[in-house]
């Protein structure tokens, strides 16, 4: 089953996070995204402040209706550009929901047309 049709779970506080093998092995699943300093980072680039404004709003939407209530810290840059990294603090690492909500994102951007 490919990771955006999983259900993302919140994560209990002091859970353990993946190891780099288990990032590695699960970063092929989620192309165009990189780990960055402990983080699953990924920037999208349009070519409005008003795209780039929605694809926000499309970020928190899928967070808030995940079921894991999971959100990424989100950075606009040059009114164009929205970097979204993904990490999980309740754990101080990645998990595998940071990976399914950076499929789902990734899957509606595209099914949007949003991204350029």
């Amino acid at each position: 089953m490919p990771l955006s049709a999983e259900t993302a779970v919140p994560v209990e506080p002091g859970s353990a996070p993946l190891t780099r093998r288990e990032m590695l092995a699960l970063l092929p699943e989620v192309p165009g995204w990189t780990l960055e300093n402990g983080r699953l980072w990924r920037r999208f680039s349009f070519r409005t402040v008003g795209e780039a404004a929605a694809f926000i709003n499309l970020v928190i939407e899928i967070g808030s209706k995940s079921g894991a209530n999971h959100f990424p810290d989100i950075v606009l840059s040059q009114y164009r550009h929205v970097d979204v990294l993904w990490y999980n603090y309740a754990c101080g690492g990645l998990t595998r929901t940071d990976f399914i909500l950076a499929a789902k994102l990734s899957g509606l951007t595209a099914k949007k047309g949003l991204f350029r």
